[in-house]
């Protein structure tokens, strides 16, 4: 499998066998707004936006330090969004369950594509995808499949965005996982399945 090759020059959080072709999926769609909860270091943001057309409207929203990002990684996503100048491009910095985070977000909505990719235990994927979910057409989210994984500190965070796609994809949904892959992406056009507890 090739490596994707990272703005921050870090190893890339995800497959370059399901995120390319998650942004073809994109480019097909038209896409030309596009939101990401949990940018991180900003690398899959680069590369989604880059492949928008210029102009388009891109928001990444992060919370450098919590449980699924770094400190450091903030410094690392300011310069990813900074270097976007050709296209409509936004930072928001904060917890995407706060109400002035998911209020600065709407503002700048609505969106062509989300992808949810922040919180991955099963509440805070869940509230996201509440919060979030009705801003998009499209709405993806990052880590589908596996059992049992947690984050490498010493809290052992649980991946369980598995649990919520189980729950909520239906038979448009979309998945992108490669082989062998404890990752994977999931897309659901709103325009076929709502949203639902």
């Amino acid at each position: 499998m090739d490596e994707l090759k990272t703005l921050s020059g870090r190893r890339a959080s995800q497959r370059a066998d399901e995120l390319l072709p998650f942004i073809d999926l994109l480019r097909r769609e038209g896409v030309r707004s596009y939101l990401e909860v949990g940018a991180r270091h900003g690398d899959t943001f680069d590369l989604v936006a880059r492949a928008l057309p210029a102009g388009s409207r891109v928001v990444a929203v992060d919370l450098g330090g919590g449980p699924w990002g770094t400190p450091k990684s903030v410094a690392a996503l300011r310069a990813a969004v900074a270097g976007l100048s050709d296209h409509d491009a936004h930072l928001i910095l904060g917890d995407s369950t706060d109400p002035s985070v998911v209020a600065a977000v709407a503002a700048l909505g609505p969106f062509d594509a989300i992808l949810i990719d922040g919180d991955h235990r099963y509440d805070g994927v869940l509230t996201d995808w509440f919060n979030y979910g009705p801003m998009g057409r499209l709405v993806a989210f990052h880590d589908i499949v596996g059992e049992g994984q947690t984050t490498r500190d010493a809290n052992a965070y649980p991946v369980e965005v598995p649990r919520l796609w189980a729950e909520i994809r239906n038979d448009r949904s979309l998945e992108f996982v490669g082989a062998g892959s404890a990752m994977g992406i999931g897309v659901m056009d709103r325009r076929f399945g709502a949203i639902v507890r």
